[in-house]
């Protein structure tokens, strides 16, 4: 038997070098990928390796044309050789006669035997061998085939194959599977590539991450049949170093690495499928203590079913200004609020039974650009109670315990990882505007997930209690609140009048509702002649306006916006309001609200002073009249040098040490600002030093 098989691998051998030598019958066939080339997307930092191989304007072609020469053959079969003497003593079976191919990749390929689920017999490991089927018996009378693995290394993808040698056909048959049918030589088969591009493809359908109890991040994706996935990269940085990782794909699943507490990751997941590098998300992540554990004020919303409040986002018509939202529907909640020692002190489903106790309240997404340009759907949101409550007295306390302060509406503002709230506020209570919204920073859990440091706050709109013990706008039932708005187009109700005609801003009414009144209504003749009435005073040379406004308010109004040096001519909530509908009341200016366009330039005032890209407002008619710059300049006599006691006094309500725990977490979590309390009052004040200086070299 051993003397046969001898002569066999003698024959054998003898066979592959004639064929070395004389050349046999090649047939050449390339693959071309169909995959379209994607457009690349901009880099980030963690897209530079992919960059490096990755030419933007074309992709470089990078192919092996060696073939196999008789010394490899050789050595290949040297190799097949030496298999197991157990295996060829058998005399149940004899070596089999196969076709296998030699395969030449170039640096880009890794490449292997295909053979399902069967084994790869010893003396053919490493070769490729004809059958029916992967790890079926091998053939070699023209209707086996070949199965090959080309798996291209990280961020390539198999241009072409050139086989040389008798077959049918070859095809992908799926994945880095190909086969090559209707094998009837020895074949050589040379592989090219090419680096894939940056597609900007969604190849995830879905993908998410978690932290377990001992700080372990876990990701998860799941693929898009119709453009599946080779691998995912993930890389991660925690700000002293990066790390990549490739994943096969089909775990749909990968445990990285255990953070250490307190240090926030980032973390990038890029899908790489067969022919282009796809879609890439960016995760922050930190091990820490549990935001509930922080004595900060707290507010928990629990919408009925677990429903999240939506809405649909418009953009402005053509001439206006603006993005706005539409479709925003309550949802019934319960809203628990917590003080700094994490004890509740207000619930809305205390007084209701379990079957109503989301009754007590509701939540619904609000505002215009704040909520369009809202990241990681942090929105902002009206939350209206179902009783009157003074949420902010258990809170921040207040100078008594009026019913006054309670009321129905209040509003949560998605910004309090920023300062400007605080600024503002502490500038309109230096200068005494009549009324300020009140508010106290908190976190913010909706649904049972931590959402990050907002802002709980009075909302502007007629005032609660009685009579002059009202809180909030003070107006009467025949009185207005009202709003010079850009947003105008996206309300139901709104006026012009002959100074806002073909401007982009208009009026729109606050109170009464737009539902409670319409355009043949006696409140929307009457406020809309009234204005109408102003502006003609306005353009008189003389002070007939002040028949029609309350100058102080307007004034201060003026001031806080130049103190702050607010650089948005439109659209900053130019609140107005008049307290009845007689002839014994006047225009009042207010509240200032808007300031998150704060700190411009140190050497400039407000640009609402200004026609801004044809923004309506009256100020540039009114520092035109003496009267008004004469009350101006007293008013800033008065206030300017109380300024920064006010901004120390308003920064020092806030704990810092708990927010910034806050702030470090919402940083990993969200992506926002590091920045202390501290930092921010020392940059704010710096900067208010160098205004104020300059202005006094214009006002006093």
């Amino acid at each position: 038997m051993k003397l046969k098989l001898k002569i066999y691998i003698l024959a054998f051998i003898t066979l592959v070098l004639c064929i070395s030598l004389t050349g046999c019958l090649s047939s050449t066939e390339s693959i071309e990928s169909s995959s379209e080339e994607s457009s690349q997307q901009p880099q980030s930092e963690t897209e530079e390796s992919v960059a490096e191989s990755s030419n933007t304007e074309s992709e470089t072609e990078d192919s092996t044309t060696e073939t196999s020469s008789s010394e490899s053959e050789t050595e290949n079969l040297e190799n097949q050789s030496s298999s197991s003497e157990s295996d060829l003593e058998n005399p149940d079976s004899e070596e089999p006669d196969c076709y296998f191919a030699v395969l030449n990749p170039n640096n880009n390929v890794i490449s292997s035997p295909y053979t399902g689920d069967a084994s790869v017999p010893e003396e053919l490991a490493g070769l490729y061998y004809s059958s029916d089927f992967p790890g079926g018996n091998p053939k070699n009378d023209g209707t086996g085939n070949i199965w090959l693995v080309l798996k291209p290394v990280k961020k390539y993808r198999v241009y072409d194959i050139k086989i040389e040698g008798q077959y049918s056909s070859v095809e992908c048959v799926g994945g880095d599977l190909y086969c090559i049918y209707g094998v009837e030589s020895d074949l050589t088969v040379t592989t090219s590539t090419k680096s894939m591009s940056i597609a900007q493809r969604e190849i995830f359908s879905d993908y998410g991450y978690g932290i377990s109890d001992d700080g372990k991040i876990t990701v998860t994706w799941e693929e898009n049949p119709e453009d599946p996935i080779r691998y995912v990269e993930v890389s991660y940085n925690d700000g002293t170093g990066s790390r990549v990782e490739y994943i096969d794909a089909s775990l749909g699943k990968a445990e990285l690495f255990s953070m250490t507490e307190d240090k926030i990751y980032s973390v990038s997941l890029r899908a790489v499928g067969y022919n282009n590098v796809g879609q890439m998300v960016v995760i922050k992540a930190c091990y820490m203590e549990e935001p509930r554990s922080v004595a900060f004020p707290r507010v928990e919303i629990t919408t009925e079913n677990y429903i999240w409040p939506q809405c649909d986002f418009v953009q402005s018509p053509d001439g206006c200004w603006g993005a706005g939202i539409t479709n925003a529907f309550y949802e019934q909640c319960i809203v628990t609020l917590y003080n700094e020692n994490n004890e509740v002190v207000y619930s809305s489903s205390a007084e209701n039974g379990q079957d109503e106790e989301f009754l007590g309240a509701k939540l619904k997404i609000r505002g215009n650009t704040s909520a369009t340009y809202s990241s990681n759907q942090r929105y902002p949101y009206k939350l209206k109670l179902d009783k009157k409550y003074d949420l902010l007295e258990p809170l921040i306390g207040r100078p008594d315990d009026s019913e006054a302060y309670a009321d129905k509406d209040w509003v949560l503002l998605n910004y309090g990882a920023d300062g400007y709230r605080i600024c503002g506020d502490a500038i309109a209570d230096a200068v005494e505007t009549e009324w300020s919204p009140d508010y106290c920073y908190v976190s913010l859990y909706l649904n049972g997930e931590y959402r990050g440091l907002y802002v709980l706050s009075e909302a502007v709109e007629e005032g609660s209690g009685e009579s002059d013990e009202k809180w909030r706008v003070n107006v009467d039932s025949d009185g207005y609140v009202f709003e010079c708005d850009a947003y105008w187009w996206n309300e139901d109700l709104y006026f012009s009048t002959p100074m806002t005609e073909n401007t982009p801003m208009y009026f729109t009414f606050k109170y009464p509702d737009s539902d409670q009144i319409t355009q043949d209504s006696f409140e929307y003749a009457y406020l809309r002649n009234y204005m109408i009435e102003f502006e003609q005073a306005l353009q008189k040379d003389d002070d007939s306006y002040l028949d029609y406004i309350d100058l102080d308010s307007f004034v201060k109004w003026l001031l806080v916006s130049d103190y702050l040096c607010i650089n948005d001519g439109g659209g900053c909530n130019i609140f107005l309001y008049k307290k009845d509908s007689t002839s014994d009341t006047k225009i009042t200016m207010g509240p200032n609200w808007d300031f998150d366009s704060y700190m411009g330039n140190v050497e400039a005032l407000a640009t609402i002073r200004i026609y801004w890209n044809g923004a309506p407002f009256y100020y540039p008619y009114l520092i035109k009249k003496e009267s008004f710059q004469q009350r101006y300049k007293e008013l800033f006599a008065e206030t300017y040098g109380l300024l920064n006691d006010s901004v120390n006094e308003a920064f020092s309500q806030i704990d810092e040490e708990a927010y910034m725990t806050l702030l470090k977490y919402e940083n990993a979590r969200f992506g926002t600002s590091v920045k202390s309390l501290s930092t921010r009052k020392q940059e704010f004040l710096a900067w208010l030093d160098e205004h104020l200086e300059w202005m006094e070299t214009q006002f006093k």
